[in-house]
């Protein structure tokens, strides 16, 4: 069952790459509404070798793409996924939290402007922030048919995780 399920996963959200803008706010082009749970992935086309040599954010909680790629670049089951040019680095789940605010696309736009200690990848502020690199794919828990009685943020650590056994772990991701 979950192995269907996290091939249907993964054919949908490669299926559908968007790239964020920058202007006055950070525009997520597609049709993602707010207040909305799921799991998002997030391609760039930059290589592990400018990944390597990037600077990360200075914001507390950010991710430091060199210090990812050092230490899993040689490792077995990372995650080698490229879709249009773009090869995947990333991915998490995102939803309406505890007080009924937040979501999925709240989330996705976070990894781009940073978080205070959220573990994101401020992609904005660090040297590789030319978006034009970077792509986003979601897949909304409204999308998928299953029978659980769990939450949103237990069912959604099971299929990331079942997800990267499957398809290997991004290389920034840290857990």
């Amino acid at each position: 069952m979950y192995k269907s399920l996290i091939e249907f996963l993964n054919q949908l959200q490669e299926s559908r790459l968007h790239l964020v803008r920058s202007g006055n706010n950070l525009m997520f082009e597609s049709d993602l509404d707010t207040m909305q749970d799921g799991l998002y992935w997030i391609y760039t086309s930059y290589t592990n070798s400018e990944l390597l040599n990037s600077r990360p954010s200075q914001k507390p909680g950010s991710i430091d793409f060199a210090d990812r790629v050092a230490t899993h670049r040689d490792l077995q089951h990372i995650c080698t996924r490229t879709v249009d040019g773009f090869n995947l680095v990333y991915n998490g789940i995102g939803g309406v939290g505890p007080k009924g605010s937040g979501g999925l696309r709240e989330r996705i736009l976070q990894e781009y402007r940073g978080g205070d200690g959220t573990g994101s990848l401020a992609i904005n502020d660090s040297s590789l922030c030319d978006l034009e690199k970077w792509r986003v794919s979601y897949v909304l828990w409204s999308e998928i048919e299953f029978n659980t009685p769990q939450r949103y943020q237990d069912f959604g650590k099971t299929v990331e995780r079942l997800w990267r056994l499957h398809f290997g772990w991004p290389i920034l991701c840290n857990k």
